[in-house]
């Protein structure tokens, strides 16, 4: 068992604590906005981490009814001529969003049938994802969207949200059949008709995987005059799409190995997408070396994270598990105030890309469940949620065990997480922990295989495939975030602490 000690100066200068997560988060496609129990889960993220913004893809896609035309019902020469354009749709989302307490982040993606150039689709919900075949039509058609919002909701209430160009144009197998300067053409006319149409309203991109094409699109922007209000990027360990990639070039020989062990869909996704050995390759603190070079790029431009999570790959059971609690913790500690908004992809695990999976936990991307119960990763920003305001400046090493520290008047938080990016680590840790304060109570909260854990609970239900609702509130009651007194030594003005953690265990101390 290794052991660690830490020495916590209470007397430590201060830096504000930053809450940079809490911009904005991402919600899947915009055609499940409608749905009810989608809308409950994004107010139960609002109202309990104080979350701003939402942001999904497929505002535009043929299922939200903007275009239609008689030819969609019956493919007869010239019926294409007879259309309609109506947001009709896209306002019953946004309003929405909007009894959520939310603000939309408007990412505006994919491209109507009517108005592309292909048929090139990528995603489950078939997704558009070519370029529009003739740039004047498409910017009528979002100048005619930016006026009917303005319209509906108001110049000032617009004028506050951000217009985000498409989503990871890099990836031209998912999101967007075309090449780089295809994007900046399409960013360019996008903008130029925002801008007509409200020039106050703030526009931004390139919206790509990995942190790539910062340099290329804003020197674009300078050298064209094109607006760009702010930058926007993804992150992902292993990124993007770039784990599952060499699972579609294997994709016979992982189908016959599935169906050899008789796995259903759900664990059969699993088993095709997920890859053990691609986590070798991630590094510690990865995510904050690309917000760092992002931060670089971008220059005095705001800069916002608007996809990132511990893991690219859907199915992967790292994200129902304390292994995104503890990666979610270290990151968003490590990248304070490097960024100007950190949204976390996604809230909720109802979400359909490859397909909407029924079971209670599939290995989904949400902070709640199918059933809208909390996951670790939930717990992890409520963690973060309920920081002081003042967080202490202490040393400084990257080990397998660290800790942050934050005050209010007489009062410290201690986090403790032993995060590590490989999976199948399981360390035990000895640690120490010696405030300069005589502590008259010592509480702890902890995300480990014990606590806030979910998935656990409904494995010792025998994964039953579907939860009844008795058992889903009694899951919520029992793995809810729990504060409890700890054993600890107070005296000559000093407090002790000793805990026992394992490897991605996440610890959370308050001293009073």
């Amino acid at each position: 068992m290794k052991e660690f000690d830490f020495i916590v100066d209470k007397n430590a200068p201060v830096t504000p604590t930053d809450y940079s997560w809490q911009f904005g988060i991402g919600c899947d496609h915009a055609y499940m906005l409608h749905r009810s129990d989608v809308c409950e889960h994004l107010k139960f993220v609002h109202d309990e981490l104080c979350i701003k913004s939402v942001r999904f893809h497929g505002i535009f896609d043929d299922d939200m009814l903007t275009i239609q035309s008689f030819a969609d019902y019956v493919p007869v020469p010239g019926a294409e001529k007879i259309k309609e354009l109506n947001f009709r749709q896209v306002a019953h989302v946004y309003d929405n969003v909007l009894k959520t307490g939310m603000k939309p982040f408007v990412e505006l993606s994919f491209m109507p049938s009517a108005l592309a150039s292909g048929t090139k689709t990528g995603l489950h919900y078939k997704n558009n994802i070519t370029m529009p075949k003739d740039l004047y039509e498409w910017s009528a058609y979002i100048k005619a969207f930016v006026n009917f919002l303005i319209e509906r909701y108001g110049k000032e209430e617009v004028e506050s949200w951000k217009f985000e160009v498409w989503n990871e144009p890099d990836l031209p197998y998912v999101f967007f059949d075309a090449t780089m300067e295809d994007y900046f053409a399409l960013y360019a006319a996008t903008a130029r008709a925002i801008k007509e149409a409200d020039r106050d309203i703030c526009v931004g991109g390139p919206s790509t995987s990995g942190c790539k094409w910062i340099p290329q699109f804003i020197n674009f922007c300078k050298e064209n005059n094109l607006p760009c209000d702010f930058v926007t990027t993804h992150h992902y360990p292993g990124d993007a799409f770039g784990n599952t990639v060499s699972a579609y070039t294997r994709l016979k020989e992982l189908v016959d190995d599935t169906v050899a062990k008789g796995l259903d869909l759900t664990d059969g996704i699993t088993n095709i997408f997920y890859h053990l050995e691609n986590f070798e390759h991630w590094t510690k603190g990865g995510l904050t070396a690309l917000d760092r070079k992002a931060r670089e790029e971008a220059g005095d431009k705001p800069l916002y994270i608007s996809e990132w999570n511990c893991c690219s790959v859907f199915g992967a059971p790292v994200h129902d598990e304390k292994y995104a609690a503890c990666f979610i913790v270290k990151t968003c500690l490590d990248s304070a105030r490097i960024t100007d908004g950190y949204m976390f992809w996604c809230c909720s695990d109802i979400f359909e890309e490859i397909l909407c999976l029924n079971k209670p936990f599939v290995g989904s991307f949400g902070l709640v469940s199918i059933d809208g119960i909390p996951k670790p990763n939930f717990w992890a920003f409520k963690m973060l949620k309920e920081l002081y305001p003042d967080r202490l400046v202490l040393p400084y090493s990257e080990d397998d065990v660290e800790i942050a520290a934050f005050k209010s008047r007489n009062k410290l938080q201690i986090l403790v997480y032993a995060q590590n990016a490989k999976p199948t680590v399981d360390e035990q840790f000895c640690v120490t922990i010696k405030v300069n304060m005589e502590a008259q109570s010592v509480k702890m909260a902890a995300i480990d295989n014990e606590n806030c854990n979910p998935k656990g609970e409904w494995e010792k239900l025998g994964k039953p495939d579907i939860l009844t609702p008795a058992q889903v509130e009694n899951i919520k009651r029992d793995t809810a975030l729990k504060w409890l007194s700890v054993p600890f030594k107070a005296e000559g003005g000093n407090t002790v602490i000793k805990l026992a953690l394992h490897t991605n265990d996440v610890a959370m101390l308050t001293l009073e």
